[in-house]
């Protein structure tokens, strides 16, 4: 039980900090978007889960959304907060 908290917790969120710390805001929370189809599939793989057609469709839908958010980028903001 303890190493289930420690991997899935611990490690899981000093592995984010990190990611945090290098690629920056944005992006960390671009590529976090991520986690829900990294679980769907590992649960797949791993755990022999079965996929469902809306599970193939959002995934989708979220890799999109992170491949168009890399291709392009917010505009900066003029003058700074206002």
């Amino acid at each position: 039980m303890l190493l289930i908290a420690v991997v899935s917790t611990v490690i899981a969120m000093v592995s984010f900090f990190i990611g945090l710390q290098k690629l920056g805001a944005a992006d960390a929370a671009s590529l976090s978007t991520l986690e829900p189809v990294v679980t769907f599939v590992l649960a797949a793989i791993f755990l022999g889960e079965a996929i469902a057609f809306n599970q193939v469709i959002g995934g989708a839908v979220i890799l999109a959304a992170v491949i168009w958010l890399a291709r392009h980028p917010p505009a900066a903001v003029a003058g700074g907060r206002g």
